[in-house]
């Protein structure tokens, strides 16, 4: 069951944050896209690493980072 969200961004959904990071890396060039998504994936693995029996990533449709704090 996901938890009541209250609508500000930040105060109760912080996937909102990483909802727009995704978006800047799709809006960027490709080359500076390559260089920014290889950070945020290696930042995405050590979150998930820390997390593994918290954060589920089994939904293959849905961003790991939605609704998993």
């Amino acid at each position: 069951m996901t938890a009541q969200r209250c609508g500000i961004p930040g105060c109760c959904d912080v996937g909102c944050f990483r909802d727009h990071l995704e978006a800047v890396l799709h809006a960027l060039p490709k080359k500076s896209a390559r260089e920014l998504r290889a950070l945020v994936a290696a930042l995405d693995d050590k979150i998930l690493r820390r997390a593994k029996s918290a954060i589920q990533v089994d939904n293959l449709g849905v961003p790991w980072w939605r609704d998993q704090f």
